[in-house]
């Protein structure tokens, strides 16, 4: 009597909240983690990776996320600086949350942000992602591109310094195509040949 209880006030709790993840894993999936941040290949040459951090520590992203991974780029040693980091949880539903939390977050406006905008220039589109979205604006002195994509119950963030001598549209693109691939073949997704220029790992 005392166990169904526990229970039935669990799930109520639960239900108030929004639903919880404690009867929930993620599907079982054959890729780590970190087999899904890019690395120094796929940006141009001279590119510097910092070391891989799993799990990323906390800050913005709520700690419900069930796993992470990411790392940093540099492209030269006063110039320039690429994140990458992919967040796993126990379900779609809650990477689809996430999403829309980020989106708002991210490509918020102010006195040093934005204005968001895709340019002309970026023209890619994920073939692969449940929602994707990417646009350009100013990061405090840095003209900054941002993608946010779900994949399933990931989560996925680039954050792109661009400079027309070190990190071009042509140079993201590619980039953003690099995402895409690790991501299809963790989901086991069909993915299109890649732009133009790209080199496959």
């Amino acid at each position: 009597m005392q166990r169904a209880l526990l229970i039935g006030t669990l799930v109520m709790l639960c239900a108030f909240a929004g639903g919880c993840d404690v009867f929930t894993t993620p599907p079982p999936r054959d890729c780590a983690i970190s087999s899904l941040v890019i690395d120094e290949t796929v940006f141009p040459p001279g590119t510097v990776a910092d070391l891989l951090v799993s799990p990323l520590p906390g800050g913005p992203i709520p700690k419900t996320a069930f796993e992470s991974a990411g790392r940093s780029f540099h492209y030269s040693r006063t110039f320039g600086i690429t994140t990458h980091n992919v967040y796993r949880y126990k379900s779609a539903n809650r990477a689809a949350d996430e999403f829309a939390r980020r989106r708002k977050l991210e490509f918020s406006e102010g006195e040093n942000r934005g204005p968001w905008k895709k340019p002309s220039d970026l023209t890619y589109e994920s073939p692969i992602a449940d929602q994707f979205c990417v646009a350009c604006g100013m990061d405090g002195s840095f003209y900054t591109c941002v993608m946010v994509a779900q994949y399933e119950e990931y989560f996925v963030r680039l954050n792109v310094h661009m400079s027309p001598d070190t990190m071009t549209f042509q140079d993201l693109e590619r980039v953003l195509w690099a995402v895409d691939e690790r991501m299809a073949y963790c989901l086991n997704k069909p993915l299109p040949t890649a732009p133009a220029g790209t080199a496959t790992p």
